[in-house]
């Protein structure tokens, strides 16, 4: 996305449910230079994970996208708003993200893997103690069709109450 149009995705992202108005997220937004740079450094890691040809493999996704938005959730701690509403908050700014990129046209992937929860990986993305990856948005255009993947039965999740 062109930078005006990257920051009307930042911005609609942002306009989402958030019980006290804490803003207990933030973004770090991740071009092409940044994220080959991190998956360099990502690759020794890769080596200590349970499967590391695996864990190596997956490093591709932070390098295919032409952009990425690190949505990080930051508590507030202390506050009355519990820190689970806090963090569902976070959730929600990435859903709003992948809405808003599809709006202009773009396509979305939300993941998170092995170097969402490493210590030593996180500290490579620019995440403070207390912090914690939410999700990686990656922001492209499609150039073939999404693969289908299977859907829940939302009736067996459905209880109506009269």
């Amino acid at each position: 996305p062109a930078p005006a149009v990257l920051e009307s995705i930042l911005t609609l992202g942002a306009r989402t449910p958030d019980h006290g108005k804490l803003f207990p997220w933030r973004f770090v937004v991740m071009g092409p230079e940044s994220r080959h740079g991190i998956a360099q450094a990502l690759r020794p890691l890769a080596d200590r994970q349970p499967d590391p040809k695996k864990a190596a493999a997956v490093l591709g996704k932070l390098t295919t996208p032409p952009i990425s938005i690190l949505v990080l959730s930051v508590p507030v701690p202390g506050h009355p708003v519990p820190k689970w509403e806090q963090e569902l908050s976070a959730g929600a700014v990435c859903m709003n993200l992948e809405h808003a990129a599809a709006a202009f046209g773009f396509s979305t992937s939300w993941i998170t893997d092995w170097y969402s929860y490493d210590t030593e990986a996180v500290a490579l993305f620019g995440v403070h103690e207390g912090e914690q990856i939410a999700g990686f948005i990656h922001i492209g255009t499609v150039t073939e069709a999404p693969l289908e993947r299977v859907r829940p039965d939302v009736a067996a999740l459905t209880t109506y109450l009269p």
